[in-house]
């Protein structure tokens, strides 16, 4: 048995391996952000909203260190 289906059968989730696009975009932000040293983490989701528009927000969360 594989290991998913052994993780899957003891209701473990798997995270999928992030695309190498993914990891350097939230490390390109998780770089700007130990720049601006906000003081929040609603203040660096809002700068990364202003330096990334087109980021989704799932990835800036991430860059956070938000997504738990």
């Amino acid at each position: 048995m594989s290991s998913a289906a052994v993780a899957s059968t003891a209701g473990l989730r798997i995270r999928p391996t992030l695309v190498p696009e993914r990891e350097r975009a939230i490390g390109d932000m998780q770089a700007f952000l130990a720049r601006v040293h906000p003081q929040t983490p609603a203040e660096a989701l809002r700068l990364l909203r202003n330096a990334y528009p087109e980021a989704a927000l799932s990835l800036r969360v991430a860059a956070c260190g938000l997504n738990g």
